[in-house]
């Protein structure tokens, strides 16, 4: 087997994985934009690097998202996919906060049609993030993995641009004290 500096000796590829590493959960379209590569020249060295073993993806809502293979641990790749994602993320932020949030509440705190915020409400139960239970006519929803969503956003704080998990992150540093 090829040795890690051999395989990263082509300078694109060795921005590929050094991108990947400072922003696990990177999608393709996201990576071709701020490295300035063709698509097919990405999705050879991607290809190449999974290949050999340096980097693994995992697919969410029907997009790849790659992580370096040694320093993002299975678990937390589905996690990191779904944070890597504005709206699911913000969720994640709000039920973890404010508790359980009716879906009336939580449109309130959107700019998005209804269909758009039920259609992230069931991809976040579908993978186990959050669950809803119906209180007569509503349907209420609450994070399921609080401990394990705030785990993953202190570990890879670094790679969100976010402000709210900044802030999501101080909050949940005073609180565990």
């Amino acid at each position: 087997m090829a040795k890690k500096e051999d395989i990263l000796e082509l300078e694109s590829r060795r921005k590929i994985f050094n991108f990947i590493s400072q922003n696990p959960g990177a999608y393709m379209r996201e990576m071709q934009n701020k490295l300035g590569m063709a698509t097919g020249q990405l999705e050879y060295h991607l290809s190449y690097l999974e290949t050999h073993g340096l980097i693994a993806w995992e697919s969410v809502s029907n997009k790849k998202r790659y992580f370096v293979q040694d320093e993002v641990n299975y678990p937390d790749r589905k996690v990191l996919s779904l944070l890597r994602q504005e709206i699911p993320r913000r969720i994640l932020l709000i039920l973890i906060e404010r508790g359980e949030k009716g879906f009336s509440e939580l449109h309130k705190d959107f700019e998005i049609s209804k269909s758009t915020l039920s259609f992230h409400l069931k991809k976040l139960t579908k993978h186990g993030m959050i669950e809803g239970r119906r209180e007569g006519r509503k349907k209420v929803f609450k994070c399921i993995k609080p401990y394990k969503i705030a785990q993953v956003l202190v570990t890879y704080q670094d790679s969100f641009v976010d402000d709210a998990v900044d802030k999501f992150i101080d909050v949940w540093s005073e609180m565990k004290r």
